[in-house]
């Protein structure tokens, strides 16, 4: 018997439009798990509202005696749109935000940490009465307090979910309002890496009809793969009983539409919900790979007395992933391995607020190099990415924490202090499984992961936590909690777990190993191999492993294993005690701004991806040349070119040994984001200067609005190099398949 599992997420266009991502399919059983899931449809809703709210923010470091007040004067605030993190930025930018004494430590990358404040103001006066509003944010961080015409709505302490307010009653349909933001990361050290600060996802508004479909609740499957079955829940939030049905339209990649299909009525009294299913054939499918990453999209319209009043847009990708104890795991009946790599959040000058342009570029020039997978190390990602893995054709495992009851290390301020605690209402999130009464925020946010993300073809497994301190007694009742959690929400994709000294800890002979449906540990590669062949036997994975090229040929000997995730795909901020004035530990195949490094064309050839060279190198610097990735850029805050500055000699060929400053100005309609080098040793990100690392240094440049821009970059005895782009107030596109 096939099953099925859903998929809820969406994501606001620029232009305000919703995109949603759908679902998958699943074969139980102790051979294997299947699943056909989804990512990003360009229809926009016709009923629910969707608000692009990401501009026209006020941002205030530092506490504000009354800054979630409605009247409270925010006339000397910065003006700003978000993401945004202010940390990776600084106090007083563009001065230095790096510290040898910042509370954060080298842990957190020697950057500022404290409160930060957002308000902004609004107007739902044309949002009809009688229509329920909500706030979601993709991620803040950290402990968000958000308040709305002073009444404060609800705090989520873990910056990297994502959660969605009803703001309704607080609200002023008619007339103006303001929301407010209070970002707090005070406790530190909060991590063992860079977290960054402030409103560093997206935001959006959402209006709806009282019955509409609930927070992330469309599950879409594909059971065999010539049908996509859609589950969703519609809530009554009315104040009488409402008959209900709903209707859904199936298009293909193409954009052609498949025959309507309708549900049959059912009455939902008020204060309610109800679920409703239905099929719709698909002939001929086009399957979602690595290779072609087909999307279908699904449009479920709800109607009221035959009315339609809401709808809810999911993409959906069609794909078949099994996972066997013999073969390991297989795509569309084809045996894969993953050849991933681990990354952390962070994008160098950009902090945690990258656009996804920027996010795009380097999932693109780590597909150059044969990665087809990532894992989100080691917390929950942006809903921008995966909706990038689904597009470019990407695996992922989707990691929930670092930490559980246990701190590491003396990281005080870490998701330790809050995962049993119990979490305060309203959470922001759906109703944990087989819940009743208050539950902790671990579940919580189990259950915000698992559902958000359920939908993505892309997302491949679930991983519970990263090498866990808790001894095994403690670790034993959260895990089979969290795998009940994931199972019960997501029936087919599986839960493994990246296991810190697994023998030693207790996991390869304890409960552990019967738990997880597929054995994943790190750096002990004849553990992991012992555990999954031990009866009952599983699938292993190496869930984290040095940049040795010899783990491949461990991988390729060993059938049931799934492949590895290397430790990392890019530098990363943080984890850096000890290294002042360094404030990055020294991984990555690619260095903090994308530069190859000689492990990242080892690996290239390793895994068989079409080879790459360094660029030729010089000895005497000339002159500075400039060469932007993308000749166009957007206004859109999703968008950046990268405009590389490279110190060269009078062949053009790089002058490694260069330290030189660069010097960068832009004139017409753009501005300069940041300036940036693969540099590990402390220097600010914002101003016009940045030195050359290796003879490269990049100015990050976003247009401001249409026209051709102009960018130069000088430094002193060399020639100055020039550059145009155009630029264009075009919302920022997406790429899919094969990118740059």
């Amino acid at each position: 018997m096939r099953t099925t599992f859903p998929f809820s997420r969406w994501l606001a266009a620029a232009a305000g439009s919703l995109l949603m991502i759908a679902p998958v399919s699943v074969v139980p059983g102790t051979t294997g798990a299947a699943a056909a899931a989804t990512s990003t449809v360009a229809a926009a809703n016709r009923y629910r509202t969707v608000t692009d709210f990401d501009a026209g923010w006020l941002f205030n470091y530092g506490d504000a005696s009354g800054a979630g007040g409605a009247s409270y004067n925010d006339g000397g605030w910065r003006k700003l749109n978000v993401p945004h993190d202010w940390s990776i930025e600084g106090r007083t930018p563009p001065a230095n935000p790096f510290s040898q004494s910042a509370a954060s430590t080298g842990r957190g990358g020697y950057l500022p940490s404290g409160i930060g404040w957002y308000r902004k103001h609004f107007s739902l006066a044309g949002v009809p009465s009688g229509r329920k509003v909500f706030l979601e944010f993709d991620g803040v961080m950290a402990n968000a307090s958000v308040y709305v015409n002073g009444t404060l709505i609800g705090t989520h302490p873990y910056g990297y979910t994502s959660f969605r307010y009803d703001i309704t009653a607080a609200a002023k349909l008619g007339g103006d309002n303001v929301v407010a933001v209070k970002t707090d990361t005070t406790s530190q050290p909060a991590s063992r890496y860079y977290t960054g600060a402030g409103i560093y996802r997206d935001v959006r508004l959402i209006a709806t009809d009282p019955v509409h479909v609930a927070q992330w609740a469309t599950r879409v499957t594909t059971p065999g793969n010539n049908t996509v079955h859609a589950e969703t829940t519609v809530v009554n939030e009315g104040s009488s009983a409402a008959s209900v049905s709903v209707q859904g339209v199936l298009s293909d990649p193409g954009g052609a539409a498949l025959p309507a299909v309708t549900t049959a009525t059912k009455t939902i009294a008020a204060g309610a919900s109800a679920t409703f299913a239905y099929d719709v054939p698909v002939s001929n499918p086009k399957l979602w790979d690595l290779a072609s990453p087909n999307l279908y999209s699904l449009a479920t319209t709800v109607l009221v007395g035959g009315t339609a009043v809401d709808d809810d847009v999911t993409s959906v990708g069609i794909r078949t992933l099994t996972f066997n104890a013999s073969t390991g795991m297989s795509l569309n009946g084809k045996n894969v391995k993953f050849q991933g790599v681990a990354l952390h959040q962070d994008f160098h000058g950009l902090g945690m607020a990258a656009p996804q342009r920027a996010v795009q570029r380097r999932l693109a020039q780590l597909k150059a190099l044969g990665v087809n997978a990532i894992r989100t190390a080691h917390d929950p990602p942006s809903p921008a990415l995966l909706e990038l893995t689904d597009r470019m054709g990407f695996l992922v495992l989707d990691e929930f924490f670092d930490v559980w009851t246990q701190h590491k290390y003396t990281d005080v301020g870490d998701y330790a202090t809050y995962f049993n605690r119990t979490a305060a209402a309203p959470t922001g999130a759906p109703a944990v499984p087989g819940a009743t009464g208050s539950v902790p925020w671990y579940q919580v946010d189990a259950t915000s992961v698992v559902m958000r993300d359920r939908n993505h073809p892309s997302v491949a497994m679930w991983s519970t936590g990263n090498e866990i301190r808790d001894p095994i007694a403690t670790r034993t009742p959260l895990l089979t909690r969290m795998v009940s959690i994931a199972h019960s929400l997501d029936p087919g994709r599986p839960v493994t777990q990246a296991l810190f000294r697994p023998r030693d800890s207790g996991d390869v002979t304890g409960a552990t190993r019967t738990l997880v449906d597929v054995f994943g540990g790190n750096y002990r590669a004849d553990e992991v191999i012992a555990a999954a062949k031990t009866s009952p036997a599983r699938p292993g994975l190496f869930t984290e492993m040095g940049t040795d090229t010899s783990a491949w040929t461990t991988v390729k000997n060993n059938p049931m294993i799934t492949g590895l995730f290397l430790w990392t795909g890019a530098a990363y901020l943080g984890e850096a005690d000890g290294l002042w004035p360094r404030v990055e530990a020294d991984f990555g195949l690619l260095d903090g701004v994308g530069t190859v490094r000689p492990i990242g064309y080892s690996w290239q050839r390793t895994w068989g991806a079409p080879t790459t060279s360094p660029p030729a190198t010089g000895t005497t610097a000339s002159r500075v040349l400039l060469s932007p990735d993308h000749s166009t850029v957007s206004s859109d805050v999703d968008d950046v070119s990268y405009v590389k500055a490279t110190v060269a000699d009078a062949s053009g060929r790089v002058v490694t040994g260069s330290s030189a400053p660069i010097t960068f100005s832009v004139s017409g309609p753009g501005v300069l984001v940041a300036v940036d080098s693969g540099s590990p040793v402390q220097e600010t990100f914002r101003g016009s200067v940045r030195k050359a690392y290796q003879g490269v240094a990049f100015g990050l440049v976003r247009a401001t609005g249409p026209g051709t821009i102009t960018v130069t970059a000088s430094s002193a005895g060399l020639t100055l190099g020039t550059t145009t782009l155009t630029g264009t107030t075009a919302p920022f596109v997406p790429c899919s398949g094969s990118c740059n």
